[in-house]
């Protein structure tokens, strides 16, 4: 359920940063949408920080769900600009914004999942020595491997594993 809040903030941060976006706009104009817009996302990139640095679940919840609010209110108030930069071409510039942000996480997963970096060394990275020697990591290693064998046919088999090691999982 937690988790599920950073998606369910759509249904009403999209419309309220529309609405601040329409709201600016009548006291300050094409400025004021573009003030909104920028707070908006500065606060949500001061949030993204401070979910990287909490020390406490309730801590990174509330962090989490600030940030989910103010990126879902920057998307609905960047659609409160689109309609001015063209209005001729305002169905592709619509279509171009939205599909930015599918290009992006594309081109994130790329960066971050690419033939020279695994699964395994991502999600391990964020243990330490001795935790890795206790086992604690072992659930994000499993995490990875079923990413891996998620991917289909970029999933390159691992050099160390055996055959049955790569198959997909039977319990997914």
């Amino acid at each position: 359920m937690i988790a599920a809040s950073f998606g369910m903030a759509n249904f009403f941060a999209r419309p309220i940063g529309g609405l601040a976006s329409d709201v600016s706009a009548r006291f300050f104009g094409m400025r004021g949408r573009l003030w909104t817009l920028w707070i908006l996302q500065t606060s949500g990139g001061v949030f993204c920080v401070w979910l990287g640095r909490a020390i406490s679940l309730p801590i990174a919840i509330l962090a989490m769900m600030l940030f989910s609010f103010d990126v879902k209110a920057a998307c609905g108030a960047i659609f409160g600009i689109v309609p001015f930069v063209s209005r001729r071409s305002l169905g592709i510039i619509s279509g171009l914004t939205g599909a930015g942000g599918n290009f992006g996480s594309g081109l994130t997963q790329l960066a971050f999942f690419s033939r020279t970096s695994k699964e395994e060394h991502y999600y391990a990275a964020e243990w330490t020595e001795e935790e890795k020697l206790q086992g604690l990591h072992e659930g994000s290693l499993k995490f990875a491997e079923n990413s891996r064998s998620e991917r289909g046919k970029m999933a390159a088999p691992d050099s160390t594993s055996t055959p049955l090691e790569n198959e997909n999982p039977a319990n997914v």
